[in-house]
């Protein structure tokens, strides 16, 4: 009884505090700050999970004798078989696994070998990510693995039927990802500037803090998820900064056909922040189900690398939606102001 009573007596302290904050806007706020709190933790500890496009790759094919090419006695294996698929991984795994070393990507693909006679076999394209820098050091450790594949298939007098081990460097120029940041900075200060001379200076004080916010909460969340850093991270930034423009300018210019249709007069910041959320939540909430639903669809069928954004996106999505929900009519309601034209009365 009494936790109720005092729960209820901090309710209407925040609703009448002078900030003019909006109900249970300390609880919503709670969350969001652990994360980015482990975010930050995680970051000065373990840094994020960088890709190949920083570390540079190696790749390699290996044909699975699916035509019995290399006759009977080697093992043969069917890719269309769900079994034999994850058996060729498991091996492929084992041997990568030794090294330190982990599968980035893995696809059937097609091989040519000539001295057998193969022309379009089945075979699997593997992509690892290299863990160290000198390109002597990767040479050498991706011979030894390719002789260990060799004697994991039982190749050993078909060495052909595994591909040489392709290194490729790390990107060496991230100009067009310069280029995105810069662009979303750009964009930032033209909607910045719009919304400050459409409504008032109070937008673009909390449309600077919501953005900032949402940025942060994403990045500490890939970097919870431990999701793989490309360069194509500044799409998922991108659509995170598309998504909080867009429920920015859909709360704001609610708010204000509210205000001047006299709809909300004589209330509360808050109260009219209570009310423009509750009544664009569903419009809203039908639009990013139907985002959600895409980006679960490309997470689970896409390759890898789009599967990556596809997960990033899916995490911008949830991240904005729970602060333009929660977090956003509160900081409309501690910055707004109501302006208060003042008259001189004749007696």
């Amino acid at each position: 009884m009494n936790n109720t009573k005092n729960k209820m007596q901090l309710n209407q302290k925040i609703i009448n505090s002078k900030f003019n904050i909006t109900k249970n806007f300390l609880y919503f706020l709670i969350v969001p700050a652990i994360i980015i709190l482990v975010g930050i933790i995680l970051l000065c500890t373990v840094g994020f999970n960088l890709g190949t496009d920083f570390t540079g790759s190696s790749t390699f094919k290996v044909y699975v004798n699916n035509e019995n090419a290399l006759g009977e006695e080697i093992a043969s294996y069917n890719l269309d078989n769900k079994d034999d698929y994850k058996a060729v991984r498991e091996k492929i795994e084992l041997v990568l696994e030794d090294n330190g070393l982990s599968i980035r990507e893995y696809r059937t693909t097609t091989i040519n070998i000539t001295s057998y006679h193969v022309y379009n076999g089945q075979a699997i394209g593997v992509v690892y990510q290299n863990t160290v820098d000198d390109a002597s050091l990767i040479e050498a450790q991706n011979n030894d693995i390719r002789s260990s594949l060799i004697t994991a298939f039982g190749y050993a007098n078909f060495d052909e039927a595994i591909s040489s081990v392709d290194f490729t460097p790390s990107t060496s120029s991230y100009g067009w990802a310069i280029g995105i940041v810069a662009g979303i900075v750009f964009a930032y200060i033209l909607v910045a500037c719009y919304m400050a001379f459409r409504y008032d200076m109070s937008a673009l004080v909390v449309g600077l803090i919501q953005i900032a916010l949402d940025l942060f909460l994403t990045i500490s969340l890939i970097l919870i998820c431990r999701l793989t850093i490309n360069l194509s991270m500044g799409i998922i930034l991108f659509s995170t900064l598309i998504l909080t423009i867009f429920n920015l300018f859909y709360f704001y210019s609610m708010t204000k056909n509210n205000i001047k249709s006299g709809k909300l007069a004589n209330m509360k910041n808050n109260a009219v922040a209570n009310a423009t959320i509750k009544e664009i939540t569903m419009p809203r909430a039908a639009i990013y189900i139907v985002l959600l639903i895409i980006a679960i669809l490309f997470s689970a069928l896409a390759v890898e690398g789009v599967r990556e954004v596809a997960l990033g996106i899916m995490l911008s999505i949830i991240t904005t939606f729970y602060t333009s929900e929660f977090i956003l009519p509160s900081l409309w309601s501690t910055c707004h102001r109501k302006k208060v034209k003042k008259t001189n009365k004749n007696s």
